[in-house]
């Protein structure tokens, strides 16, 4: 293959070839991606891709972005399929939204960043300089899908390592974005010993620079081991708090919005009474938005006096007066002072008093205990982009009406909590980070829980919209990377499943498989340590974006002064 050519000459051979390299880059990712792919595929996957930049580079950004295109709209396909699962109210798949919308848009969005990396690479000097701003300006990219309004995500690099997590013990120093970073020195330490080598024909300078990068993978692989080694084990002697998580298996389409509230009290009480222990100091944990069931949403104002919280709190006192009860719930609040409103609020016409008043849902965790005072609540913060938030809605709205919020079980979009919110039982004092689904891959975000010493990790969930698919088995293998970067043990409640316990080291303990209904009961270790990574958050990031600028703007004076 020859990268460096006097003029271009684009046969249809070539056209092939490119469009293969594109297509293989793709697939690669796919194989190397969560939960059965191998990750050693993504030390070469953009290599294929990076062949192409390098031939193309001199002159065409606007094909080096559509073959990249091609990789990343194949990568999406193949890792995030189990989204056209999703079904619409009415029953129908939700493929067009729930699928090929995000995976387009991601696509686009990949490309942008991969076509910017080859600009600023054919306008500088020195080749280095480019590949060191693809790294900068893909963990920015990153870091961009972690905060905007369009998040996902879900395909992060250093997500592609959660089914490995004896490869990646590091990640409490430097979180998922160090996986990233990781990856893109592997790949682009390969194309750079394929291009010096069609240059001077050395083939045992191939073999050195080939060796050197694989040294880079097992290097990093043995250090982790010695950190998974050097990790604490469980001595019997540390602190400990007992849980009980339930796993009621309630379909999210055909039972969820059917089974009537006090079907689902029964159901609830009689697995909370299964195996717990009268006057065991427990946290028994329910999944996201198991409460109320059909027919109304709790009102916040009337929590104290609402029947259904009032139910659980008196079977506490009855049976477990030093337990606590944390699980999922759906709220509503009203305002009645367009003042008072929030972005999220959704104005009603009340017929009786014959006004408009505003709504919010929330998607919220609550804990229970045996009086008023112990009731504390969460919202979900991090929200999913077009089934609970109308992503940049002044600008999308009159273009797509209600489409984005039309699938997924929900029609409303959602208010949320401005600042995490930690649980403290009232008898032992034990702090707890309450995470609601979503919000468990946001690294940066988790961690700030652990910032005001929580204790341990508290996943509810409700991965069933998606079936027996990758879907649920991904979201529960990132979790396991919250445990790593934080060093704090997981008690994950599932409505379908998987409900498990997951240790600092991110190993699954014991767990209820996916379509049960179950119960769990486990000790879990307590710590208020903090991690290298709790304490400075995404910082690769923050030398990402202004190493990125730097470049940026000194590619622009380089290219006056040329």
């Amino acid at each position: 293959m020859n990268c460096i050519v006097s003029s271009v000459s684009f046969t249809n051979n070539k056209k092939i070839q490119f469009f293969f390299c594109s297509i293989l880059s793709g697939i690669l990712l796919g194989l190397g991606w969560p939960t059965y792919g191998n990750p050693l595929c993504l030390f070469i996957a953009f290599v294929p891709l990076l062949y192409i930049e390098e031939y193309l580079s001199p002159y065409s950004s606007k094909k080096i972005f559509l073959w990249s295109f091609i990789t990343f709209f194949t990568w999406n396909a193949l890792s995030t399929w189990w989204l056209s699962y999703a079904k619409r109210p009415n029953g129908d798949f939700a493929i067009i939204e729930a699928y090929l919308t995000p995976v387009i848009l991601n696509a686009f969005f990949m490309s942008m960043a991969f076509a910017i990396y080859s600009y600023i690479k054919k306008n500088v000097e020195d080749p280095n300089i480019g590949y060191l701003f693809l790294v900068c300006i893909w963990i920015s990219f990153e870091k961009m899908h972690l905060e905007w309004e369009l998040s996902w995500p879900w395909l992060n690099l250093g997500n592609g390592f959660s089914n490995h997590p004896e490869w990646i013990q590091w990640y409490e120093y430097t979180g998922i974005l160090g996986g990233t970073l990781w990856i893109w020195c592997v790949n682009i330490g390969f194309i750079k010993s394929i291009t010096k080598y069609q240059k001077d024909n050395n083939k045992l300078t191939l073999y050195k620079n080939i060796f050197i990068n694989i040294g880079k993978i097992f290097l990093l692989i043995l250090i982790s081991n010695y950190l998974y080694l050097k990790c604490e084990e469980w001595k019997g002697k540390e602190e400990t708090a007992d849980v009980f998580i339930l796993q009621p298996n309630i379909d999210p389409y055909h039972q969820k919005y059917k089974i009537s509230t006090d079907k689902l009290i029964i159901k609830l009480k009689k697995l909370i009474d299964k195996k717990i222990l009268s006057g065991k100091k427990t946290f028994i944990i329910a999944p996201e938005t198991v409460l109320p069931g059909y027919g109304h949403k709790i009102y916040m104002d009337h929590l104290t006096k609402d029947s259904l919280i009032s139910t659980f709190r008196n079977h506490l006192k009855k049976k477990y007066p030093k337990t606590v009860f944390i699980t999922g719930i759906e709220l509503y609040t009203l305002y009645y002072n367009k003042e008072n409103i929030s972005k999220t609020s959704t104005p009603i016409f009340m017929e009786k008093e014959k006004m408009i008043q505003w709504l919010d849902i929330f998607n919220s965790v609550i804990q229970i205990g045996i009086s008023n005072e112990n009731i504390e609540i969460h919202h979900k913060s991090k929200l999913v982009p077009a089934v609970e938030t109308f992503p940049y809605k002044k600008i999308l709205f009159p273009i797509l009406g209600n489409i984005l919020l039309n699938f997924g079980g929900s029609v409303m979009e959602h208010g949320k909590q401005k600042d995490p919110i930690v649980f403290m039982h009232p008898d032992l004092g034990i702090k707890v980070a309450p995470i609601i689904c979503y919000e468990s891959i946001f690294g940066e975000y988790v961690s700030e829980f652990f910032k005001k010493n929580a204790e341990f990790m508290i996943i509810i969930t409700n991965d069933g919209w998606w079936g027996v698919s990758q879907g649920y088995k991904q979201h529960l293998y990132y979790a396991r990377l919250r445990a790593i970067e934080n060093r704090k043990y997981i008690a994950r409640s599932a409505n379908t499943g998987v409900s498990c316990i997951i240790d600092e080291k991110g190993q699954i303990l014991s767990s209820i498989p996916y379509g049960m209904e179950g119960v769990l009961s486990s000790k879990i270790r307590l710590n208020r340590k903090k991690t290298f990574y709790i304490k400075y958050g995404d910082y690769l990031a923050k030398i990402s974006i202004i190493t990125s600028i730097i470049i940026f703007i000194y590619t622009i004076i380089y290219r006056k002064i040329t």
